[in-house]
């Protein structure tokens, strides 16, 4: 039969081994808490991206149509701020005198005709002429924003896989007591195993009380001739 403090210290080496891997099992849950996080927050850093880039996208999608309500757009612009005041809407003095001849009253309104005609000829080719500039300087406006925002997600991205270790470096504190608790049952587990093993400590006998066997030494209870005496609780003699 092994030795009382042999038994004892195997099971608190068998403790401390329980011990140990609870220590483990909560470090590499809060790693793996820490990096679950973080994965998530740089899916939602990728999907702002993504979304930024979409919209950069769209802004050139049928060029050509979008061109030609520009021109149309400021075509439209352009020949109303060419109209007299009279015309839209407002009052004017008239520029010549009324003539009482109806040739002069037709050839003026005929001419009118042409220079109106050709006014609105100028406005839409201006409108043409600018569409293209205009249509592009407000997407490259808006691409310049997007690039910006980029930019600025691109930081935080940056910024949280630099906080990363950190955290992972925090995760590995986690469950410092149950590993100097498992430390030190291994250590006292180690040390009643050597104490054991060196026949130190007291026997099964002694331990529950037990009477000496026949033959054995006197002054001795639960241990053989040379053996470490009895621990066990032995009550007073009476005078």
């Amino acid at each position: 039969m092994c030795n009382p403090l042999f038994a004892v210290g195997a099971a608190m080496m068998v403790g401390s081994m329980v011990a140990k891997q609870q220590a483990a099992k909560q470090v590499e849950k809060a790693r793996n808490s820490a990096i679950e996080a973080e994965t998530i927050r740089q899916r939602g850093y990728d999907q702002e991206a993504d979304a930024l880039n979409a919209v950069s996208q769209d802004r050139y999608t049928d060029f050509a149509g979008k061109q030609t309500d520009k021109a149309k757009s400021l075509g439209d612009y352009f020949e109303g701020q060419a109209k007299p005041v009279a015309e839209s809407g407002g009052a004017t003095e008239p520029v010549m005198p009324t003539s009482a001849s109806n040739i002069v009253v037709a050839e003026e309104g005929k001419q009118l005709g042409k220079a109106r005609e050709y006014g609105s000829q100028q406005d839409t080719a201006l409108g043409n002429l600018r569409a293209f500039g205009d249509l592009l300087g407000g997407i490259s406006r808006g691409q310049a924003n997007d690039a910006a925002q980029l930019g600025i997600i691109g930081g935080f991205k940056r910024g949280s896989q630099g906080v990363l270790p950190l955290e992972l470096e925090a995760a590995n504190g986690k469950g410092a007591g149950a590993r100097l608790f498992g430390d030190l049952l291994g250590m006292g587990g180690s040390m009643a195993m050597m104490g054991g093993m060196g026949g130190g400590g007291p026997s099964w006998g002694g331990l529950f009380g037990s009477t000496p066997a026949a033959g054995a030494g006197a002054g001795t209870t639960g241990f053989g001739a040379g053996a470490a005496p009895n621990f066990g609780y032995q009550p007073p003699t009476m005078l």
